[in-house]
């Protein structure tokens, strides 16, 4: 199933990167707003739909819980959770940072994730127990121990203002620390970035589990601590990942910022 994820995740890779580019070159691109801030395009669903039908042919009978298609359903305990295009947004605006991320989850765990940057050419990987991986190559997560020196990508919170005071007090927070903070636009690369090292730590709130399955299996996997916020597992997209050294002061940030 690990091989099959690859080979699925492969090729919308190069599917999206075709869309980009014919969109880079004056294709039309249709833009439909879910919600406030949070979009889809005609090449989300496009992708998710060659997803679906190859997961269908290569592994029958397995559910799958995807962005597009979810209707509000219960996560089963056993599935496919895939997201077609995290950085959706960026991607509208041209922006060359996104990915597809496809995760199983066996008995309400990740058993292993898959997550493949098109343009990059980078492919991530993580099996429960089985490290983490780069376009072949295994990776941990950074060695950073001090604030001064740390990165740290952070995740707006565009479902709800409700959400922006915490989100605001972390950044203030971190930032007096010394901390240099990033928003990229796509969680699920993000939390390879801090699997790989890129990232020291990463701090989101109210994301869903395609954003984060596989990413979070990842960081784990690199070494790193992964945690839920606000009472919720991290699965359900409220999350705070980092390398063990800076775990406990980030962790303490987090929690201070959410009262």
């Amino acid at each position: 199933m690990i091989s099959a994820a690859l080979m699925v995740a492969r090729g919308a890779g190069d599917l999206l990167r075709n869309r980009f580019h014919d969109m880079m070159g004056g294709a039309a691109l249709r833009v439909t707003e879910k919600g406030p801030g949070d979009f889809v395009t005609q090449v989300d669903r496009e992708v998710e739909d060659w997803i679906l039908e190859e997961l269908g042919r290569l592994t029958p009978g397995v559910a799958v819980l995807s962005e597009e298609h979810y209707q509000g359903q219960e996560r089963p305990p056993t599935c496919w959770i895939v997201d077609p295009l995290d950085g959706t947004r960026g991607f509208i605006h041209g922006l060359p940072h996104f990915a597809v991320a496809l995760a199983f989850v066996e008995d309400g765990e990740v058993a292993f994730g898959v997550t493949y940057a098109p343009i990059e050419e980078e492919m991530f990987h993580s099996e429960k127990s089985g490290g983490v991986w780069c376009n072949g190559c295994r990776v941990f997560v950074s060695r950073v121990d001090g604030p001064s020196g740390a990165m740290v990508a952070l995740g707006l919170p565009f479902k709800g203002k409700k959400y922006l005071d915490p989100f605001l007090l972390f950044y203030r927070s971190a930032y007096e620390k010394g901390m240099a903070l990033r928003h990229t636009g796509s969680a699920a690369l993000d939390l390879c970035y801090v699997a790989c090292g890129r990232y020291d730590g990463l701090f989101y709130l109210e994301l869903s589990p395609w954003d984060v399955a596989g990413g979070g299996l990842m960081v784990q996997e690199g070494g790193g601590m992964v945690e839920g916020l606000g009472g919720k597992d991290w699965l359900d997209g409220w999350i705070l990942a980092s390398n063990q050294s800076l775990y406990p002061l980030l962790s303490a940030i987090a929690k201070g910022s959410l009262g």
